[in-house]
């Protein structure tokens, strides 16, 4: 019943790791599909050079562009306001976040899988390879950047910060969201107490 209980209950996790992780799942995805394209290319299957490459450095200078200005938001924004954490929530176990992780690169790949294949019988020539990877990588390029920020944030700080993740969800929010701070000695004063609780 306690951890049913539990299992309900909106998720802490780092900030930091939450966007390196994401922007790492979305660049490895991005470089896969390029390589995907080169092999095409490479075996003389039907890839323009020229479809491929103006949807992906068109795309990719729009999202990235798109998702630099929502990131410094983010950042900036979160970190005005960042609170302690609410009540009713825990922290994500390792196991719950490789899960959740796992899941949401599966569907990653799935879509980028199912574009492949829409391109590949409407002779596309690649664009679509073109269309997902400079989304991927502009917007995985931008995450990656943006945990480094968080994390010297936190090291000024010295503290840790978190964002909330709903039970069922597979990613935190993209766009800006709330920004729980807890100081680093009080986070270890809060592991004690709790490691306590299970001493026998």
């Amino acid at each position: 019943m306690h951890h049913t209980a539990l299992a309900g209950l909106p998720r802490l996790v780092r900030v930091a790791e939450e966007v390196r992780l994401r922007g790492q799942t979305a660049v490895w995805v991005g470089l896969a599909v390029v390589a995907y394209w080169l092999l095409a290319w490479l075996l003389d299957e039907p890839v323009d050079a020229a479809r491929t490459g103006i949807p992906f450095a068109v795309l990719a200078a729009l999202a990235g562009s798109l998702a630099a200005v929502v990131s410094a938001r983010r950042v900036r924004e979160g970190l005005a306001a960042s609170r302690r954490p609410p009540r009713p929530s825990v922290h994500e176990t390792r196991a719950d976040a490789r899960d959740r992780r796992t899941r949401l690169a599966g569907l990653v790949v799935l879509g980028v899988v199912l574009l492949l294949i829409f391109d590949r019988v409407t002779g596309g020539e690649g664009r679509m390879a073109g269309l997902a990877a400079g989304l991927l990588l502009a917007v995985g390029l931008v995450d990656w950047l943006e945990a480094r920020r968080w994390q010297a944030a936190e090291r000024a700080r010295d503290s840790l910060l978190y964002v909330l993740v709903r039970p069922n969800a597979l990613v935190a929010p993209f766009g800006v969201t709330d920004v729980y701070e807890i100081v680093r000695s009080d986070h270890d004063h809060e592991r004690r107490d709790l490691e306590s609780e299970y001493v026998i």
